[in-house]
């Protein structure tokens, strides 16, 4: 493809930029997936490594894509950003984004509390806890495999209870508020189960959320690890 040479016309790497921008904006390259690399973008254009460079940098100061080490240039438009302001169900920061909410996959069931879910809830290792594994969805994209611990007595076994807003269910049939809590936020790899649930393949970059939440009165009732993948989602903070 042409770019326009004349003298009058804008510098080349905003003419690439802006030629790049149009085609992830038409899905031409659609989110998630990794636009063709410097070399291939300089022979297409026909342009020097430094114009390809500088309008890819144009690129991701936008938002439109990321540069992930090892992978390459990522198209991140139409990312979910969720700003982090209070403690808030998956279902409802969907529902704040106009994204469709579905649940995949859901299990519950009785266990005993391993190590990191029993120190961060506050009670004895290997005490009853019930855990809940789900993937949730965005617009039929997987976007969050996640696993709660929760120290909730005579918690129903029934998954069609979960498969919606965990909050909403804990409020509507126990009288649990889950009021405050802190979110852990750091990078890291997809393998394993978190591979297989996002659809990802292995090493692939995730983000992993650690939420310990509290109710209306101050107890400790979820110790939660959510997976999300690296170039769907990320978190604003205000401050």
């Amino acid at each position: 493809m042409n770019l326009t040479r004349d003298k009058a016309a804008p510098p080349l790497y905003i003419q690439l930029f802006q030629q790049l921008m149009e085609r992830i904006k038409s899905n031409v390259y659609p989110t998630g997936s990794i636009i063709p690399s410097e070399a291939l973008l300089e022979k297409e254009f026909n342009v020097s490594r430094m114009t390809v460079r500088l309008a890819i940098g144009e690129l991701v100061n936008m938002g439109y894509v990321e540069r992930m080490r090892g992978v390459g240039t990522i198209v991140t438009y139409g990312k979910i950003v969720e700003n982090l302001k209070g403690i808030i169900s998956f279902s409802e920061e969907m529902a704040q984004h106009g994204a469709t909410m579905t649940t995949k996959y859901c299990k519950i069931e009785k266990t005993e509390a391993p190590l990191l879910a029993a120190q961060n809830l506050g009670i004895d290792l290997y005490s009853d806890v019930y855990l809940l594994k789900r993937l949730r969805c965005a617009n039929d994209k997987p976007l969050v495999y996640s696993l709660t611990y929760l120290n909730i007595p005579n918690l129903p076994l029934d998954k069609s209870y979960y498969e919606d807003s965990l909050y909403k269910f804990l409020k509507t049939d126990f009288e649990i508020i889950m009021a405050k809590g802190q979110d852990f936020l750091e990078a890291t790899l997809a393998e394993g189960d978190i591979a297989q649930y996002l659809e990802l393949p292995k090493g692939f970059p995730v983000f992993k959320r650690t939420r310990i939440a509290m109710d209306q009165n101050n107890k400790v009732l979820e110790y939660t690890v959510c997976y999300y993948p690296g170039d769907k989602y990320k978190y604003s903070v205000s401050l």
